[in-house]
């Protein structure tokens, strides 16, 4: 376990070493005007807009300040003020974002759980142990497809209950023709799906209908969308590599009668 989530310490160094380090190198180069795309990129990523008022304020006072140290720098007065600028931009940005570092990894693992919410406050250990409890809950693909039936029942969306009940056949389908594949499936989509349906039905039946909970509604309709592809990819990656299989034991099947001169 790291220090701000439940991922390893190694993974928390290696995420903290590819933020920070993306972020110095870019002020560096660039002496800070390139870094509020670079932030406004990063927090698009984890779901966080706010980071852009303030990366925006901070390019726009270091546009300030590269102007003033070109024109010291025609002047003749002091020929280092430019490097001296990119060290001055390296040090504050990364200083300002390794604050912002706690909330950025437990995001960015959050991310593997659930849907996040622009610009939403989590409770980090609280949203874990709800995943938690929902894995020990949803342990087999028959509990599974019980919750997604129970899920479908609570949304009144015809077109939501139809990719919810495809999203059944197909899983039926392929724990029938392709046993023990089933779980692994399960464990690839299981938390993601199960989370967007209890976001989905809590905004559709219990929130206010503003225009940002329309459109979080309108997300998670595409995410649940894009599961069912993901299973209908699914299914037929397993049917082309039994195709593969039945092919290739065709043709070492042949080349034995052949061989033996049967045929």
């Amino acid at each position: 376990m790291g220090w701000f989530t439940n991922q390893s310490k190694m993974w928390e160094i290696k995420q903290a070493v590819l933020f920070l380090g993306s972020v110095g190198v870019v002020s560096f180069l660039s002496l800070g005007l390139l870094t509020p795309i670079l932030i406004f990129l990063l927090g698009r990523y984890v779901k966080l807009s706010r980071w852009n008022g303030t990366a925006l304020f901070l390019g726009v006072v270091y546009f300030f300040v590269l102007v003033v140290a070109f024109m010291v720098l025609l002047s003749g007065s002091d020929p280092f003020s430019i490097l001296l600028v990119s060290f001055i931009s390296f040090y504050i940005y990364v200083v300002y974002m390794a604050l912002s570092l706690p909330e950025y990894l437990q995001r960015l693992d959050l991310k593997n759980y659930i849907y996040l919410e622009d610009d939403k406050m989590y409770n980090y250990n609280s949203v874990v142990t709800q995943v938690n409890n929902l894995v020990s809950t949803v342990s087999s693909t028959e509990g599974f497809l019980k919750d997604l039936r129970s899920f479908s029942q609570q949304i009144a969306n015809e077109h939501v209950v139809r990719e919810i009940n495809e999203i059944v056949r197909l899983v039926q389908i392929i724990e029938i023709s392709h046993v023990g594949m089933t779980e692994q499936l399960m464990e690839r989509h299981v938390i993601t799906l199960s989370n967007a349906l209890l976001q989905y039905i809590r905004l559709t039946q219990s929130y206010l209908q503003t225009i940002e909970v329309e459109k979080s509604i309108l997300r998670l309709e595409e995410l649940i969308c894009y599961v069912r592809i993901a299973f209908e990819n699914e299914l037929t990656q397993l049917i082309e590599r039994e195709v593969l299989e039945v092919d290739s034991e065709s043709s070492v099947y042949l080349s034995v009668l052949r061989g033996r001169g049967f045929i």
